[in-house]
């Protein structure tokens, strides 16, 4: 019983807790946030969802941040096969509007996708740090493409989520970047992925998705399709420095905006709480990528860094996206804003995710600690 006492008082010391107090800083925000944006539809049942998901994600986190994820990482293969299963299983029961990201199960509703982007860090993580080990061959490299072509060309066929399929394809190249993969791999697959742009345009790409990447230039010409983008920016540019005031936006509350509450999350807090509502939201989401960051460097081991990497590229990656839709210089692709946009799947993959970044930064301090004692004996 002392023991696991001892045991408990070292993980509440070495855990890291400043990580965590912003998670709930930012989905408490997140939560008033969706409070507003539902507030017109005269129910209680998006902000409770939410609040129960929070709860949810925090025990993740806590669940997380005590496991070492380097014995995981070491069994990338399995990992790897497992997310395959997890993004296929969308071929039999995907549900959606639009695309077919979700499971239902009578009212519970999940996104594969969002666990299987855990899944693909700490693989590609595992992966990465083997190829390392080895110098980086050249079949490193091709076992490394495969690995997230394939994960990629499952989460386009079988959920067909454009904006989610480009998560994976940046997380893996942020990955491999941090790895140290050599920039003549980045150019050859640069130029090879331009030289196929007119093809993959034409034979790929259907008119919607043509769309939504015309309609960033011109507006006029798709009115449609950029209807979303020009609401979200008419509506975080109406709100100046201080905003309309809480629950006082007639775009936000008359719901002139298109999925305020979960993709257009910003929207309502730049039209209600102005230009410094919208500075609060990045300030969090960037203390929370940088605290991801430092525990990359604090690791002692590849995979661990590379897994920390990967998680603060996530966020990153999610973050410019969702601010780039709403102020309409980047296509509206679906992809909501961590920790503030409404969807019990997404928050308790964040917080998941930021949990094995504490967990990270724990392992390392804790074996700081061990060599500092086996030093001074």
């Amino acid at each position: 019983m002392k023991k696991m006492l001892s045991s408990v008082r070292n993980y509440a010391v070495q855990v890291d807790k400043l990580l965590l107090l912003l998670c709930l800083l930012a989905s408490c925000y997140g939560l008033a946030l969706i409070y507003s944006a539902t507030y017109s539809y005269q129910t209680a049942q998006y902000v409770s969802t939410q609040a129960a998901a929070i709860c949810l994600g925090t025990a993740a986190y806590l669940l997380a941040a005590a496991v070492d994820i380097r014995p995981f990482a070491r069994y990338y293969a399995v990992l790897f096969l497992l997310n395959l299963l997890l993004l296929g299983s969308l071929h039999f029961w995907g549900v959606g509007d639009g695309n077919r990201s979700w499971i239902r199960f009578g009212g519970f509703g999940m996104q594969p996708a969002e666990l299987g982007k855990i899944l693909f860090i700490v693989s590609f993580a595992g992966q990465l740090a083997h190829g390392r080990k080895n110098g980086m061959r050249l079949r490193d490299i091709l076992a490394l493409l495969a690995h997230a072509g394939v994960v990629c060309l499952f989460v386009m066929a079988f959920s067909r989520d454009d904006g989610m399929t480009l998560a994976f394809l940046f997380i893996a190249l942020f990955m491999a970047f941090a790895a140290g993969v050599r920039g003549l791999w980045f150019l050859a697959g640069g130029t090879a992925v331009a030289a196929a742009l007119p093809l993959l345009w034409t034979f790929l790409f259907n008119n919607y998705q043509k769309a939504r990447i015309l309609a960033v230039f011109e507006p006029e010409k798709y009115p449609d399709t950029a209807y979303q983008a020009m609401q979200t920016s008419h509506a975080i540019a109406s709100g100046g420095l201080t905003g309309r005031g809480f629950l006082q936006g007639t775009q936000t509350q008359y719901s002139l905006i298109p999925t305020k509450h979960t993709d257009s999350i910003l929207a309502v807090a730049g039209e209600e709480l102005g230009f410094a509502g919208c500075a609060a939201v990045l300030l969090l989401l960037a203390l929370m990528i940088a605290r991801c960051l430092a525990a990359a460097f604090r690791a002692h081991d590849d995979a661990s860094a590379l897994t920390a990497a990967g998680i603060a590229g996530m966020l990153a990656f999610q973050t410019v996206l969702n601010v780039g839709m709403n102020i309409g210089v980047l296509p509206v692709v679906g992809l909501t804003l961590p920790f503030f946009s409404y969807g019990g799947t997404s928050i308790v993959t964040m917080y998941l995710a930021m949990g094995v970044a504490a967990g990270i930064r724990r392992v390392a301090r804790m074996e700081k600690t061990d060599r500092d004692l086996g030093g001074s004996s």
